[in-house]
């Protein structure tokens, strides 16, 4: 439709065109031009031309079947807000249907179905039913998909008039475009929530293949979709089906090929080791896949969502190399970021070298948030093998070293992620990390530095002066920020109790007393209780072992979850291969609300689901642990414990007046003592 058509109107000023329009002598001209707006302004979404419901069907009184079919897509369009006059067309449709015209009965039968009110619905069953044996080809297609929409409105209705009967009775028809429809009205059926299911035998099988070596391109999908109803008794019979489906994934048509695709999929789990049977395979169908990303955005999106899925179920039975995913200067960013997610998945130690010298490339690009997922996505990398991270630490010191602010602050949460996967290894990329502590603004960001400065409090030469500097906005940082302030500080105090006394103090000071979340004050208490417990000691007088024993333990070692998924969603997905319920790499179910689960069907031919071979290369790393230096400890003794009424929420020192005589010094304890007479004294006047 031309783009001048595309402009708001009001629907008093296409009444108004419309009336004009009728007083000419030949109106259609004029009439078609109008609609023509209407038309346009559907498609902006203006629901106010719903007005308009009685001047239109009153011009389907104009015998001429564009300004009919256009009306037809009005009434299918607002119908539903306008139930009352829209009634009205309802005797034009039966009039259409005794129409020689086959254009005007099909015309009739699919707006009927279309339009989910009563007498709409009751006259597209009687319709339907008709046609279904009409004599013109058009109009049983149209009556084949009329019946797969009649199903989605009132599927019990649908089954009790006999039209699914009938519809089954079409895929025996002479014409292959009805077979196809057919074909396709029930897929559309089976796929959605019900019992029925759609079966082929191998003489069918054999029928259909013809015809789609014969028909036009949407006939082909509709077909190549229907083969993946027949199930293999055996692994000859599946590959019989594979190498009459290859030709197929030469079409110019998309939809074509991944159709094409899904069944190849399909039929490979029922053929043993299908890489070895049909060896071309793998390059066929990788070669295939990276043809379609000359493609639209869209449908290239589409496209390397699928490899990946295809990456991660069945990578043996794909061929391509990493360099065809590169990012392409045009690329728009949701291209870019897919992409980003297939060459990690394809990286290994062939390619290794050509894919760091990618990314390093990527991490410096004008765009922020592009440069941050190529750091993230050295990170993913170096969690699957030490070798690579090896590798990658070079990368991220050079890039650190320039101390551009976005980039250190996302290499600092991948710096954090290595550390706890590489425990004693790579100092010179921790140090290297927290001496940019001054540009982390981010929540991730600090929280990482802080983990970092906690945790290796005791090789960070001025870990007391971050942690100040951190914490001193700890009031406005995030929750989880505030957390990780929390537990570095009590590291930082069992590590060094003198230097990290009056911190541990002032951050548990406003995790208890300024926060108003229960979650950081309970943190904060606990970690007071845990302090100062007088049996935190160890049996040779260590000061707070047991703290240390808590505290400072190893953390669980992170793993890199990204190229794992439920085999039994990996199977499903597969099936729906080449579809939007594919994208989101989630059951489909979670997707599309009324999409029934799909499943292999049993077969003494079925073969046991393979483990997609995704592994990298051998870590092989010579890095040694680094050496801890001695631990400083200061106090000789264990701080008085500080005991928490439930009730009162006062607390109180459970140490003799002779042994805080004996410390000049004000202990800790002390002052939480000090302190906790002020929070009960707040207590007392507020009750």
């Amino acid at each position: 439709m031309d783009a001048k058509y595309f402009g708001k109107s009001k629907a008093s000023e296409l009444s108004a065109e419309l009336a004009q329009a009728r007083k000419k002598l030949k109106p259609q001209q004029r009439v078609k031009i109008v609609m023509k707006k209407v038309v346009a302004n559907i498609i902006l979404n203006r629901p106010e031309l719903a007005l308009l419901m009685p001047e239109i069907i009153a011009l389907m009184v104009i015998d001429d079947y564009e300004i009919r079919r256009m009306c037809c897509h009005y009434i299918a369009h607002y119908a539903v807000l306008n139930p009352q006059q829209a009634a009205g067309a309802v005797e034009f449709f039966v009039r259409f249907v005794g129409d020689l015209d086959p254009m005007l009965r099909s015309l009739a039968l699919k707006t009927s179905a279309s339009v989910p009110l009563k007498p709409f619905l009751a006259l597209a069953f009687e319709l339907t039913r008709v046609l279904l044996g009409d004599s013109n080809p058009h109009v049983r297609t149209t009556a084949a998909f009329a019946v797969a929409r009649l199903y989605q409105h009132d599927s019990r209705k649908t089954v009790s008039h006999g039209l699914i009967e009938q519809l089954n009775e079409l895929l025996y028809d002479e014409n292959q475009t009805v077979v196809a429809s057919a074909l396709a009205a029930l897929r559309s059926i089976t796929d959605t929530l019900g019992s029925m299911s759609l079966n082929i035998n191998k003489e069918h099988l054999l029928a259909l293949m013809r015809l789609a070596n014969a028909a036009n391109e949407w006939r082909q999908v509709y077909l190549l979709s229907a083969l993946m109803a027949y199930v293999p008794q055996t692994c000859q019979d599946a590959i019989e089906m594979v190498e009459a489906v290859l030709p197929a994934l030469q079409h110019e048509n998309a939809a074509v090929v991944l159709n094409g695709v899904k069944v190849v999929l399909y039929l490979s789990n029922y053929i043993d080791t299908p890489e070895l049977v049909v060896p071309s395979l793998p390059a066929k169908l990788g070669a295939v896949l990276v043809s379609l990303l000359s493609k639209p955005p869209e449908l290239q999106f589409l496209v390397l969502r699928n490899v990946i899925l295809l990456l991660l179920g069945k990578s043996y039975l794909i061929s391509v190399d990493v360099e065809l995913f590169f990012w392409k200067f045009d690329d728009p960013i949701f291209i870019k970021d897919t992409k980003l997610e297939i060459i990690y998945l394809l990286a290994n130690e062939h390619n290794i070298d050509v894919v760091f010298r990618e990314l390093e490339e990527y991490a410096t690009e004008v765009d922020s948030k592009m440069a941050r997922k190529a750091i993230r996505a050295f990170g993913n990398l170096s969690l699957k093998s030490e070798a690579a991270a090896a590798r990658c630490v070079d990368i991220l010191l050079d890039l650190i070293s320039n101390g551009i602010s976005y980039i250190v602050q996302e290499a600092s949460v991948v710096v954090k992620n290595i550390l706890r996967k590489y425990p004693g290894k790579f100092s010179q990329l921790l140090h290297s990390i927290v001496s940019h502590y001054e540009l982390m603004e981010e929540a991730d960001a600090k929280l990482a530095v802080t983990w970092i400065v906690g945790q290796f409090a005791e090789e960070i030469s001025d870990a007391d002066a971050i942690l100040k500097y951190l914490t001193a906005s700890f009031s406005e940082e995030p929750l989880e920020v505030q957390y990780a302030m929390v537990t570095a500080v009590v590291k930082y105090y069992v590590h060094y109790p003198v230097e990290g006394e009056k911190l541990v103090l002032d951050v548990l000071k406003c995790a208890t007393e300024e926060s108003d979340n229960p979650d950081l004050r309970d943190r904060g208490f606990f970690y007071w209780r845990l302090i100062t417990h007088p049996q935190n000691a160890g049996e040779d007088g260590e000061f707070q072992k047991r703290t240390k024993e808590i505290v400072l333990n190893m953390n669980p070692e992170v793993n890199s979850e990204n190229d794992k998924i439920d085999p039994a969603i990996l199977e499903e997905l597969e099936l729906n291969f080449g579809s939007l319920a594919s994208i989101y790499l989630k059951p489909v179910m979670q997707v599309f609300r009324l999409s029934k689960r799909k499943l292999l069907a049993p077969s003494p031919a079925l073969q046991s689901r393979r483990r997609a071979d995704l592994s990298y290369y051998m870590n092989n790393a010579t890095l040694q642990p680094i050496e801890r230096p001695p631990r400083r400890e200061n106090h000789k003794k264990p701080l008085p414990p500080v005991s928490r009424n439930m009730s009162t929420s006062s607390f109180g020192t459970s140490s003799s007046k002779a042994s805080l005589e004996k410390n000049r010094k004000e202990s800790l304890g002390q002052k939480l003592t000090r302190k906790a007479s002020v929070i009960t004294r707040r207590k007392s006047v507020k009750y």
